[in-house]
């Protein structure tokens, strides 16, 4: 007789599709990780801990608002300077002002339009005149003149204020050219999330988008700044300031949104919106925020992107390389991370039996 027969049958190993289907159902109904008190509790107490930290910042930014170490330049004989010097720093304090002093005033008009001051000073025979810059801030700009008036009345000296880079007649508050800096990290946001949500795991779609979205949101932008008069002209040259800025913005959160998915476009959110927009500076100037937060928020994308946009808008003289490079390194990162999403997936796909 053939001794397979006598083998005993062998059984199947017991397994998901073998189990009984109440007990089937019950376990893929039952969630990997169940709420317990411990989350609650997390809730009750770091959700408010975290909003409330959040909320202090926001304010402590805007509680009378102070010039911190802001460059102002100062043409006036050795010892007027010297007394010019100590009164700035007893009327706004000493970390209020970094005072350079120049040869004349045209060099003062020279360094204001190329940025590299705020305004100027500058004692003459006629009197005093304060150069301002109200197209760089026009809060900064009232600062810079109430102090320099300040010091010439006090000394009964004439005092007069000369704007070298104004603002737009029809915009000469710049409340118009403020207003539309949120609007452009909406727009990043905006297409960055989009593009990691709706175009997960098409790359070359995410790509498209991430290059040619902000391109067409920033002169868009600029359009509509020149129309309302808030510009004077150079659409071509604001536009692509505006589309830099929207594209850093949107390569992190595609990125972010690649490698991480719906939260990682929430951790963007939290880093552009709030974090980053109250660190820039953009309703005021990064010179009235404390230190060092005003250094700090001009490396993040929506402050190094307010600070090229006025730039190119207004002061065709001034450096841009600081802001671009900035905003190029943002775009970088973002690229790293949807590149390292795009792997994940790959490797996700290859591991599937």
């Amino acid at each position: 007789m053939n001794a397979d027969l006598h083998q005993p049958e062998a059984r199947p190993l017991p397994s998901d599709d073998t189990a009984p289907d109440g007990a089937r159902s019950a376990g893929a109904s039952r969630p990997a990780h169940a709420p317990n008190w411990r989350t609650v509790t997390a809730m009750i107490v770091l959700i408010p801990a975290v909003v409330v930290a959040i909320a202090a910042m926001f304010v402590s930014l805007a509680v009378d608002p102070e010039p911190h170490q802001a460059p102002i330049g100062l043409v006036a004989p050795p010892p007027a300077a010297q007394a010019i010097e100590s009164a700035l720093a007893e009327r706004a304090g000493d970390d209020a002002f970094a005072v350079e002093r120049l040869a004349d005033a045209d060099d003062a008009r020279a360094a204001i339009e190329r940025r590299d001051l705020v305004g100027a000073i500058t004692v003459g025979p006629g009197g005093v005149t304060v150069l301002t810059a109200e197209a760089g801030s026009p809060v900064l700009a009232q600062v810079v003149a109430g102090v320099g008036s300040g010091i010439g009345t006090a000394r009964g000296i004439p005092v007069a204020v000369e704007s070298v880079v104004p603002t737009p007649e029809t915009d000469s508050r710049g409340t118009g050219f403020a207003a539309g800096l949120l609007p452009l990290l909406i727009a990043g946001m905006a297409v960055g999330g989009a593009a990691a949500v709706a175009l997960r795991g098409r790359v070359a779609m995410q790509v498209t988008v991430a290059v040619l979205g902000p391109l067409v949101a920033g002169f868009g932008f600029a359009a509509v700044w020149s129309w309302l008069g808030v510009i004077d002209g150079g659409v071509g040259v604001v536009g692509l300031a505006a589309a830099a800025m929207i594209a850093a913005i949107a390569w992190f959160t595609v990125g972010a949104g690649t490698l991480f998915g719906t939260a990682g476009v929430g951790l963007s959110a939290l880093v552009m919106i709030l974090i980053s927009n109250p660190l820039s500076g953009l309703a005021s100037s990064p010179y009235l925020l404390p230190s060092p937060w005003g250094a700090i928020g001009q490396w993040l994308p929506p402050g190094a992107g307010g600070t090229l946009l006025r730039s190119a808008a207004y002061f065709p003289e001034a450096s841009v390389a600081g802001p671009v490079a900035v905003l190029l390194g943002w775009m970088a990162v973002g690229a790293a991370l949807l590149a390292l999403g795009v792997l994940r997936g790959r490797r996700g796909q290859t591991g599937v039996v």
